[in-house]
């Protein structure tokens, strides 16, 4: 009986750890005033993207894992949500680890104006 306790309440420690670091990642974006965030693609995501996404390896030119390399590569994976589950949800990407808050911010404000050729 005290091994069946001893379980459940490490089941239940367990779920409370998984379930607060699911609401701190939802909460990341909560109130953020896009009106005070430059979201530019020419002159902020496009830089982003250049620095850390589409090189040879990864998502430049021609890639088969999406062109970044230009506003319509980009514009599709922000279409179909990868750009943003993979940029600010997941952050799984890019591999070399998670961008700054404030380049994610950005990349936010930009993807929730319907991420305009601007």
């Amino acid at each position: 009986m005290r091994k069946i306790n001893l379980m459940l309440s490490m089941l239940s420690l367990a779920a409370l750890v998984v379930g607060v670091g699911v609401a701190c990642k939802k909460d990341e974006y909560k109130g953020l005033d896009c009106s005070s965030i430059n979201a530019k693609y020419s002159s902020n995501i496009k830089p982003i993207i250049s620095a850390n996404c589409d090189g040879a390896s990864c998502h430049g030119s021609g890639s088969k894992k999406g062109d970044y390399s230009n506003y319509n590569g980009l514009k599709a994976a922000s279409d179909n949500g990868s750009l943003s589950s993979s940029v600010l949800t997941k952050k799984s990407m890019p591999p070399s680890g998670a961008l700054s808050l404030e380049d994610r911010k950005k990349i936010k404000c930009w993807i929730d104006s319907g991420s305009p050729n601007n």
